[in-house]
């Protein structure tokens, strides 16, 4: 419960534009995951990838926002 409560406010804090997709991206790397969701961190770190080096970075924000809601659907 509480790994899932850190992963939600890194959320937050992406959403507010209090960290950016590189600081987020470090992030979820470091962050603990529960068990059954360690699949999930590594799909998630794979999108932020493809973000990172496919996308121009003035559109980081959105596609960034589609992966965190995304996490947020499958935490809560």
């Amino acid at each position: 419960m509480i790994e899932k409560n850190n992963i939600l406010l890194i959320c937050q804090k992406f959403k507010e534009k209090e960290c950016g997709l590189v600081e987020f991206q470090k992030r979820i790397e470091t962050s603990n995951f529960p068990e059954e969701l360690v699949e999930f961190k590594q799909w998630i770190l794979n999108e932020l990838e493809e973000i990172r080096f496919t996308k121009l970075e003035t559109n980081f924000y959105d596609y960034g926002l589609e992966i965190v809601n995304s996490i947020i659907k499958k935490l809560e």
